[in-house]
């Protein structure tokens, strides 16, 4: 979401909650300086999209939009390491659905991509692998 979108819903968050109610927002993400496979993976759609803005997540609390205050406190944040398990095949899947390749490219390109990413898998990665995430969590209180 952009962060016109998020100061448009929060209205309509704290409206469809009662008072002291709770909001919990997830994320996740893979870690691309922690993770051999995730870095390889990322600075290939780099090569192919080098503008996308989705590369070089670090473990970091969710991003709570000041306007946020206004109607909620938040009152708990945990972040912490998750082994996802892939194989090459869920991998590739997994990264060509990333906003850098699927969304962004033509079919042309991402044909190119394809080619050169299943090929790198074949080199550094078995055909079972866990990939370094975190996930992050936020727990917002109605106020």
């Amino acid at each position: 979401m952009t962060g016109e979108e998020l100061h448009r819903i929060m209205p309509e968050l704290a409206r469809m909650l009662k008072d002291n109610g709770r909001l919990l927002l997830l994320y996740m993400a893979w870690l691309p300086y922690e993770d051999v496979i995730a870095e390889s993976s990322e600075k290939l759609v780099l090569k192919y999209n080098p503008d996308w803005s989705g590369a070089g997540e670090t473990i970091h609390a969710i991003d709570i939009p000041d306007c946020y205050n206004k109607k909620f406190q938040l009152i708990y944040h945990d972040e912490y390491p998750i082994k996802v398990h892939f194989t090459r095949e869920s991998w590739h899947g997994r990264m060509k659905a990333c906003r850098g390749i699927g969304a962004s490219l033509t079919d042309k390109e991402i044909a190119m991509w394809e080619k050169e990413h299943k090929r790198l898998l074949a080199e550094i990665a078995p055909e079972e692998f866990d990939v370094l995430h975190y996930g992050a969590m936020a727990e917002l209180k109605k106020i």
